[in-house]
């Protein structure tokens, strides 16, 4: 759907949402302006329309156990693509996978508790082609897709 079929309500939904989406409605409604029934109303309309795809939790790696994270980038060949696809999704590791244009193929988001997994995960990935791994040292948080992006 194209931003301007969304209003300046629309948008603010969406960030108070973005922002917690266990917000009750009502809540929600307050903030932007509208009754309970018309912000659950728009909320489906959102949904419907595919905008709003779900709705998830946040959680802290580091507090699971898995405080390492690494980015790795993989050069391959167009016959390895479809094999790599697979072996990613059988990576419980990796949490990302991004098919690039350019000189990389692949871009993977990867969480470890320790470098030795790190390295047996850089190992398995290999096999498909070169690979440049970095550690993350912080991430900030995503940003939230609000009326700086849309208005």
């Amino acid at each position: 759907m194209p931003m301007r079929d969304l209003d300046r309500l629309d948008i603010a939904i969406l960030e108070a949402l973005q922002d917690n989406a266990r917000t009750p409605l009502s809540e929600v409604g307050r903030r932007v302006g509208l009754s309970q029934p018309a912000t659950s109303e728009r909320v489906k309309r959102l949904e419907d329309r595919g905008i709003i795809t779900g709705y998830a939790v946040r959680l802290d790696p580091a507090a699971l156990g898995l405080g390492m994270m690494a980015i790795i980038r993989l050069k391959t060949s167009h016959e390895h693509i479809k094999p790599a696809l697979r072996a990613f999704a059988e990576m419980p590791h990796v949490i990302e996978v991004h098919r690039l244009t350019g000189e990389d193929c692949f871009l993977l988001k990867v969480l470890v508790p320790t470098p030795g997994q790190l390295e047996t995960i850089v190992d398995a990935i290999a096999r498909f082609g070169a690979i440049t791994t970095s550690l993350v040292l912080h991430s900030a948080p995503v940003k939230p897709l609000g009326k700086a992006l849309l208005g």
